[in-house]
This record gives structure tokens, sequence and C-alpha cells, in this order.
């Protein structure tokens, strides 16, 4: 047999791929009930990805501020993004090189994978 048959498909599929570039990286962060800041603002930063590689919560991340500079509060609350288990999001362009915060209402500490480059 040529190919490796515990390969599956998902991990072939170029779109399910992170590559931070030379200037980005991958951080881990574990995420509890209260909202916290899981990576600090970088204004080189052209995208960021969130992965809750955890089976069971909902994590919750958004902005430190919104697009009128007011603070905001990671939770299930507006101006946030769920991440549901085995999930991913992708942000780019201006808003991604800023600070970001996490929550899991479930509480408990909770894994976060956030890789950043600064490249689209």
């Amino acid at each position: 047999m040529g190919a490796n048959a515990n390969q599956s498909a998902l991990s072939l599929n170029p779109q399910n791929m992170v590559s931070p570039s030379f200037s980005g990286g991958t951080l881990g962060a574990s995420v509890g009930a209260s909202s916290a800041p899981v990576i600090a603002a970088n204004p080189q930063t052209q995208k960021i990805t969130f992965h809750n590689p955890g089976s069971n919560n909902i994590i919750y991340v958004c902005q430190a501020t919104d697009a009128n500079g007011n603070a905001l509060t990671a939770g299930l609350l507006p101006g946030n993004y769920a991440i549901l288990p085995g999930a991913w999001m992708t942000f780019t362009g201006n808003g991604a090189g800023l600070a970001w915060l996490a929550a899991c209402p479930a509480g408990g500490s909770n894994p976060l994978t956030i890789a950043s480059s600064q490249t689209i």
C-alpha cells in the first residue's frame, strides 16, 4: 500500500490547513468561565484562526473592543462568535490584528488553539 490508510481525507483538504507565515505562529490557551485575553493586539496580523479542539463545550471569542471603541466581554453576549467543539473560525483583514478575548460559560479549563499570520 502506497498511501497511509490512517490519514483522513479531511487532513488532505488544503482548505483545512493553517500555515502561519514566518512572522505568525500558533498559540494554545486554556479558557475558563471568565472573559480573558487570549492574544494581544498586533497591527501586522492579517489573518487569525481560532480552533476549539475540545469535544463538549462552546468557546466564545470576541475582539477586546467593538468598531466604536467600546469594551467587549467574551461570553454569550453581543459581539461574540461561538466556536463549536471541533470547529474553527478564521478572520482576515483590519480587525484580525486587534486584541482578542475568550470565555467558556460552562467553566472548566477548555483548550483553544490560535493561529495568526501576517499574510492572508
